[in-house]
């Protein structure tokens, strides 16, 4: 259905900024859940659920890909802009569905997009997903003070609207323009094996989804945990970006020179560390610098833990199901977190979640340590 064959640097240049317009949805619904809390009464049990919803969606995202990769990636901008729009102007009971939506369509596309752009880029492609990885953190990054600044003059209803008609104009520009590209068929995995955890170690199954989940309890909570404490919109937004710049920083040091000639297991052990510590920061401190510290260690530490041990995956298989696994720890710790502070009717004391699992994360990150390759980290 391709058109016009653009120039290589304008189909770059949509496909970049789609990919960091991913990173803006996923840290959208924690950056202004104060006011969707407060625009349809939610209680915090009930924002887990919005953004347990979200994150699975977008674990399921990862898995209904198809061969065509372009019209997987039409198909996840247009998903996602059907999600934004609604909620936008959802009521306080169909905003659960437009979210699960919302988090398929990024879920999809984000999927999508790093399969293309490792198909275009057959020889750099550890560069190229490098780059889109930065890419998506820039978007996540920013999208705190993006959401405040808009917010002063407009509202969320306008911050997801225009969110929504941008995935719909990428949509529209890979249906129109962007050359089709169809996966080798025969290289798929049978179904059957795509979701077989056998293939790997049970202490990195119970693994690799903790990192994950603790970035999106992170990323859903901070904002609301911080106004709750601090009660000032300058620290809200500040703590937000401290989490995402953090996270940015330590995958870009991760994966320059000076991180490949560490060892991996030596860098694997201070981030579960740095995490662990950064979460007791957090929860202890009420001091706004204290807590600010907090968060960023929390994003740095967090940064390169993924990719450590998707990196250790892969010495046993490539297929899927471990792909999956992580994005379900992205979905149910936000959730178990919105749970226990409901139950608690403490936010601090919901925060005891990711910190559990920080501190689980590091015991089995100490086993898994020995399985990482001696020789420096490989991104």
């Amino acid at each position: 259905m391709t058109i016009l064959k653009p120039p290589r640097y304008l189909s770059g240049t949509i496909i970049y900024l789609s990919f960091a317009a991913t990173g803006v949805g996923m840290a959208l619904p924690g950056s202004v859940l104060p006011i969707l809390l407060a625009q349809w009464s939610l209680a915090d049990r009930q924002a887990g659920l919005l953004l347990f919803l979200g994150w699975l969606g977008s674990s399921l995202g990862a898995l209904v890909v198809r061969p065509s990769r372009v019209r997987s990636l039409a198909a996840g901008a247009f998903l996602a802009a059907i999600g934004a729009v609604g909620m936008a102007y959802s009521s306080s009971w169909s905003c659960f569905l437009c979210m699960a939506v919302f988090g398929l369509g990024l879920g999809l596309t984000m999927t999508s997009t790093s399969l293309l752009q490792a198909s275009r880029h057959p020889l750099r492609r550890g560069a190229e997903l490098n780059r889109l990885n930065l890419v998506w953190a820039l978007g996540a990054c920013i999208c705190p003070t993006l959401a405040t600044h808009s917010l002063r003059i407009a509202s969320a209803r306008a911050i997801f609207s225009f969110l929504g008609l941008f995935f719909a104009l990428v949509g529209l520009w890979t249906l129109l323009f962007e050359p089709d590209s169809i996966a080798d068929s025969t290289n798929r995995t049978p179904l059957r094996s795509k979701w077989s955890l056998a293939l790997w170690p049970l202490t990195l199954v119970l693994a690799i989804g903790l990192p994950t989940g603790i970035e999106s309890s992170m990323g859903g909570w901070i904002a609301a945990y911080v106004q709750r404490t601090q009660q000032t919109i300058s620290t809200t937004v500040t703590a937000g970006s401290c989490f995402w710049v953090g996270l940015m920083l330590s995958r870009m040091l991760a994966s320059s020179i000076l991180m490949r000639r560490r060892s991996e297991r030596l860098v694997l052990i201070q981030s579960l560390c740095t995490v662990v510590a950064g979460t007791l920061m957090l929860i202890a401190s009420k001091a706004s610098l204290g807590m600010l510290a907090g968060v960023f260690l929390v994003g740095f530490g967090l940064g390169p833990v993924y990719p450590l041990l998707l990196a250790i995956a892969l010495q046993f298989s490539d297929n899927s199901a471990i792909f999956f696994v992580a994005g379900l720890g992205s979905a149910f710790f936000p959730w178990l977190t919105g749970i226990v502070s409901s139950s608690t009717s403490s936010l601090r004391t919901g925060l005891v979640v990711p910190l559990t699992a920080s501190v689980l994360m590091l015991i089995l990150g100490l086993r898994l340590a020995r399985l990482t390759d001696p020789v420096g980290l490989q991104k």
